[in-house]
This record gives structure tokens, C-alpha cells and sequence, in this order.
């Protein structure tokens, strides 16, 4: 269950912050230069992999407390 837990937070926070952190950064740095609409699009569409990324990762932790409560529950029946 360790392991489980470890990498849904190493996938919430790390590659999912990744994704959202870089491509959004760059296209607010970059705001004022000129840059092709489609760069722009994939950039975007980065931004929202993360964000949906973090969010199941998010539901699956809060998934897998859920399971730790039940087991809880079976064992003290």
C-alpha cells in the first residue's frame, strides 16, 4: 500500500505539476512574443493533461483512504 500511495504523489504533484507548470509558464513569459497559434494550442493542451492528471491522481488517493477505512471497518465486524 506504500508503494500505491507513493507513486499516485509522485504522479499528482511531480509529472502532473510538470505539466502544467512548464507549458503555462512559458506561455505566460512569452505573451507579448509572437508564436504560432498552434504552439500555443499544444501548449494548452499540455496544461490541461496536467491538470486532469493531477485530478485523477487526486480522486485515486482519495480512493485508495476510502479502501483503507473499509478494510478497517471489515476487521473490527
Amino acid at each position: 500500500m506504500l508503494k500505491d500511495r507513493t507513486i499516485v504523489w509522485i504522479l499528482e504533484y511531480v509529472f502532473g505539476g510538470i505539466l502544467v507548470v512548464v507549458p503555462l509558464a512559458s506561455l505566460v513569459l512569452r505573451r507579448l512574443a509572437w508564436s504560432y497559434p498552434h504552439t500555443w494550442a499544444t501548449k494548452l493542451f499540455v496544461t490541461c493533461l496536467g491538470v486532469i492528471l493531477i485530478s485523477c491522481a487526486s480522486s485515486m488517493r482519495q480512493r485508495m483512504i476510502l479502501a483503507k477505512r473499509i478494510d478497517k471497518l471489515t476487521e473490527q465486524m
